[in-house]
């Protein structure tokens, strides 16, 4: 197996730093997410997805904590210790979170530097490392991971077509990619969500970070080896929602070489 061998040399607050930090995004996400009031406290941070009552988006935070413990709940069957990517991990809660109850390896991966030594900072231990990456240019070890994880981040991807080859090289052979807690569109739906998330960032006057965010349809998954864990449309989770229990309206998808 390929070792991963973080150098810190190259570190900041905490985060490993692998890529070229992007000052200019950098500098317009972070003031996007303050304007969407999705820039916490460490305290709430580290309830995540455990929302506080206070919190302004506690009823998304809800369905997110559900689709947390599903996960929770397969990871549980898996008894050696893995080596976890959680690409487009934000503040690391995802990994923060597992991490007190796994002793695995977690490995967090995103180009937002800010919230990246937040979580380097609220979940301090020798088991999580923060780094600031760029998939595709980055040195990352070949066939190390037993499990990449993507919860509410592939969209901001945008060709996975692209992305999935690059993620089988980091994958081990047995390994697991997983897609949570993020929307997939037929063709016809595309269109319309294209529209919807134009006129979002335009409302908020950050009309230019739209650019950033994709819309995956489900054909563009057909030449993968794909197995829907979490399905919404399901009768039984239609009948959840029915009863108000806060249920993802996005597909758990697990895909593998």
């Amino acid at each position: 197996m390929a070792k991963f061998n973080l150098n810190t040399e190259k570190m900041q607050n905490g985060v490993y730093i692998l890529s070229e930090i992007d000052d200019q995004f950098e500098s317009d996400y972070i003031k996007l997410r303050e304007k969407e009031k999705r820039i916490y406290s460490d305290e709430e941070v580290s309830k995540l997805p455990f929302a506080s009552i206070s919190n302004p988006h506690k009823y998304e935070w809800n369905m997110r904590a559900n689709s947390f413990l599903r996960f929770k709940k397969y990871l549980n069957t898996k008894k050696e210790k893995q080596n976890i990517l959680d690409l487009g991990c934000g503040n690391g809660w995802f990994s923060g979170n597992l991490l007190k109850d796994f002793n695995h390896s977690f490995y967090c991966v995103d180009v937002n530097i800010t919230e990246l030594k937040q979580g380097a900072r609220v979940f301090e231990s020798e088991e999580v490392k923060f780094i600031y990456a760029d998939i595709f240019s980055a040195d990352l070890p070949k066939e190390y991971f037993d499990f990449i994880i993507l919860n509410a981040s592939v969209q901001y991807f945008p060709d996975i077509k692209k992305l999935l080859p690059q993620l089988f090289k980091l994958v081990m052979l047995n390994g697991e990619i997983h897609i949570v807690d993020s929307p997939f569109y037929s063709e016809i739906e595309t269109t319309n969500a294209k529209k919807r998330t134009k006129d979002y960032y335009s409302k908020l006057n950050f009309p230019e970070m739209a650019e950033y965010y994709h819309h995956h349809s489900f054909s563009t998954l057909k030449d993968f080896k794909v197995k829907v864990l979490y399905n919404p449309s399901s009768f039984k989770n239609k009948m959840k929602k029915l009863a108000l229990f806060n249920e993802s309206p996005f597909h758990w998808i697990v895909i593998r070489k």
